[in-house]
């Protein structure tokens, strides 16, 4: 068995932090990451490290090391409206039949496609929120009353969880 080497790479104490410089600035052939450095130049970089470290390869030494993180171009939408592996049948417009999400490839091209109608939300416009939020507001003030005169602690629940909701109703409007 041949004989490992040990280096003993350099290392210097700057204001009580210690700094040792990479592994790369010398040959190491029997570094894992020597394949991928051999071809390139010494690196002269120094690098803070603890005090029971040995060796350290530097951030960009690391980088050369390291393939490039494959980045995808993220979800691509196939074309079905939103929740259709929720319904109970759903045909797509080439023909598939889905039954809760679930692929029937026996009934491929015998029904319909789905047609499936978007809800236009309407647009509040200034006035109507603030009378909106004003109705929302009186019936946070009587719902406060009811709690405070309420006798027992199911009352005292049911006016807590109403009010709750008036709240989100409230913040939904800002």
């Amino acid at each position: 068995m041949a004989k490992k080497t040990k280096h003993k790479f350099k290392t210097r104490t700057v204001n009580g932090k210690r700094y040792m410089i990479c592994r790369n600035s010398i040959e190491d052939k029997a570094h894992w990451s020597w394949q991928f450095l051999k071809n390139k130049d010494r690196c002269s970089r120094w690098v803070e490290v603890g005090d029971e470290s040995v060796a350290v390869l530097c951030d960009h030494c690391t980088n050369i090391v390291m393939p490039a993180p494959e980045i995808s171009g993220g979800y691509v939408s196939k074309g079905r409206p939103r929740g259709w592996q929720f319904m109970k049948v759903f045909v797509d417009p080439q023909g598939n039949v889905f039954h809760k999400g679930v692929e029937q490839k026996e009934l491929f091209g015998t029904l319909k496609p789905t047609v499936v109608e978007k809800k236009a939300k309407k647009k509040l416009s200034r006035k109507e929120k603030e009378e909106l939020r004003d109705k929302i507001m009186q019936q946070i003030v009587f719902t406060r009353g009811e709690i405070k005169k309420a006798r027992w602690k199911k009352d005292i629940k049911a006016g807590q969880v109403k009010m709750r909701k008036l709240q989100r109703e409230l913040k939904k409007l800002n």
